[in-house]
C-alpha cells in the first residue's frame, strides 16, 4: 500500500474553514495510507525516520514562508529533502514571498508543482525551479461532491429567495495592492447604492459578521445574487520587502490611506495581475446563486455574460447592473447555466484534483536534486521594495547615470 505524508500547518485552536479542510483532505477515500502531520502543533520527530512513497506539501504548510517562525520551520523539516520519493507542492498566493517559496521548494527537492498561474509568469515566480520541476495548473479550490449533493435538495428558484444580494469580505492589508482593496470596495460601493434600486441586501466587511462552516452555504442559498471579484493580488512581493515597507509606513502613521501608502512606493509596484477564480465562486455555482463579478478571466472557468453578470472594474456600469437584478429570469438562466456547465459538465471537482495529485506522485522520484542554501544568491535586504522588471531596468539606468555623473565631476576624470 502506498504511504503518503501530507504536511500542513494550522492552529489547533481554530476551526478549519470548509474550503481549507476540503483542499487538505482531497486524497481521502483512496487506496493510499495517508499520514497527516500538522507542523504547527506536532514535533517533527513523530514522523522523521519513517518511510514514505510520496510527500505532499500542502498550501498551509507552505504559507509558513511569511511567518515569523519560518527559519525554525525551514530547519526542522530540511530532512524532507533527503527522502527518496516524489515531493508534490500545492502552493497558493505564489506572488507573496515568491523567491523564498522558490528556494524552499528547491531545497526540499520538489519535482511537481501545482501552480495557480500560467507559463508566462513562471520564470518570475520560480527563478530557480521553473527549469528543474514539472508544473501543473490548479485552482485555489474545487467543488466538494458531498457538499454539492447536500445542497441539491435545498436549491430554490431565485424568486423564492429572501435577499437580493449577499456578500462577506474582510479588508485585506495594503500589500495585496489595489486588487486586494477591491474586495471591500465592492461591498462599500454596492452597499451604498442598493436602496436606491429597491434591493434587499446583506453585505458586510466586519470581522464579527464573518460566517463559518455550513452557515456559509445557508447564507448563499438565501440570496439571489452574490457579488465579488477574482482572488489574488496586484503586487509581487519577492521576499516580503513590500510588506515590510508598508508596515514601517503604517507604524509611523497608522492613519495613512491606501493611496497615501501607494505614493511612497516605487512606480508601478501595484501593476501585476496575479488573479484567479476562488472557492467562493464555485460554491456560488453549486448553490445556484447568480454572481455579479468584477470582470476578469477567472482562470478560464467563468465566462462573462454566460456564467456571471460583469461589473466594470471602475464601477461605471453599477447602476445598470443593479437594475438588471430585477430581471429574475436573467438571474435564473445565468445560475442554471453555470450549474450545468461548471458543476455537472465540468472537471472542477475535488475528485479531479485528487486524480491529478496521484498522477504527479507517480512521477519518477528524484527528478529534482535538492539544492542547499549555498546554491542561491545572497538574500536582499528585507526592506528593499522591488518593482516589475521594466521599472527595475529604468531604475538601474538612472543609478548608472548618477554614478557616471559623479565620476565625471571628479577632477581629472572629465578629460
Amino acid at each position: 500500500m502506498t504511504r503518503l505524508l501530507v504536511l500542513y500547518s494550522y492552529p489547533t485552536d481554530q476551526q478549519l474553514r470548509r474550503a481549507v479542510r476540503d483542499h487538505l483532505h482531497a486524497l481521502d477515500g483512496g487506496a493510499e495510507r495517508i499520514v497527516y502531520h500538522n507542523a504547527y502543533a506536532e514535533p517533527a520527530r513523530r514522523i522523521r525516520g519513517l518511510e514514505f512513497d510520496g510527500v505532499v506539501l500542502h498550501t498551509t504548510f507552505l504559507c509558513e514562508r511569511w511567518s515569523d517562525n519560518f527559519a525554525e520551520v525551514r530547519r526542522r523539516y530540511a530532512w524532507v529533502g533527503d527522502l527518496p520519493c516524489t515531493k508534490v507542492a500545492l502552493p497558493q498566493d505564489e506572488y507573496d514571498h515568491s523567491e523564498v517559496l522558490d528556494e524552499w521548494l528547491a531545497e526540499l527537492g520538489v519535482s511537481e508543482v501545482f501552480t495557480v498561474f500560467g507559463e508566462d509568469v513562471r520564470p518570475i515566480l520560480y527563478p530557480t525551479l521553473h527549469e528543474r520541476a514539472s508544473f501543473r495548473r490548479a485552482l485555489t479550490g474545487y467543488i466538494d461532491e458531498k457538499m454539492a449533493s447536500r445542497c441539491a435538495p435545498r436549491l430554490r428558484p431565485v424568486t423564492q429567495r429572501k435577499l437580493d444580494i449577499v456578500y462577506r469580505a474582510t479588508k485585506l492589508p495594503y500589500w495585496f495592492g489595489s486588487h486586494g482593496q477591491l474586495k471591500h470596495r465592492i461591498a462599500e460601493i454596492v452597499g451604498a447604492r442598493v436602496n436606491a434600486h429597491g434591493l434587499r441586501a446583506d453585505i458586510s466587511t466586519r470581522w464579527e459578521d464573518t460566517i463559518f462552516g455550513a452557515a456559509w452555504l445557508d447564507f448563499l442559498l438565501a440570496g439571489r445574487v452574490v457579488i465579488g471579484a477574482e482572488s489574488g493580488s496586484s503586487v509581487l512581493d519577492r521576499r516580503g520587502e513590500v510588506r515590510g515597507r508598508i508596515r514601517e509606513l503604517l507604524a509611523a502613521q497608522p492613519q495613512l490611506s491606501f493611496e497615501d501608502v501607494a505614493r511612497e512606493l516605487p512606480e508601478r509596484w501595484d501593476s501585476w495581475t496575479f488573479f484567479a477564480v476562488s472557492p467562493r465562486h464555485l460554491e456560488a455555482v453549486v448553490t445556484k446563486t447568480t454572481q455579479v463579478l468584477v470582470e476578469g478571466t477567472y482562470s478560464g472557468v467563468l465566462e462573462a455574460d454566460r456564467h456571471y453578470i460583469p461589473l466594470r472594474r471602475d464601477f461605471s456600469n453599477l447602476d445598470e447592473v443593479l437594475e438588471r437584478l430585477h430581471d429574475h429570469r436573467l438571474l435564473q438562466e445565468t445560475a442554471d447555466r453555470a450549474y450545468e456547465e461548471i458543476y455537472v459538465g465540468g472537471s472542477y471537482r475535488y475528485g479531479d484534483f485528487a486524480a491529478a495529485i496521484r498522477e504527479a506522485l507517480d512521477a519518477k522520484p528524484g527528478l529534482v536534486r535538492p539544492l542547499r542554501r549555498a546554491a542561491f544568491p545572497a538574500v536582499a535586504a528585507a526592506n528593499r521594495v522591488t518593482a516589475p522588471p521594466v521599472v527595475a531596468a529604468q531604475n538601474a539606468r538612472r543609478r548608472l547615470r548618477r554614478t557616471a555623473g559623479a565620476l565625471l565631476r571628479r577632477a581629472g576624470l572629465r578629460s
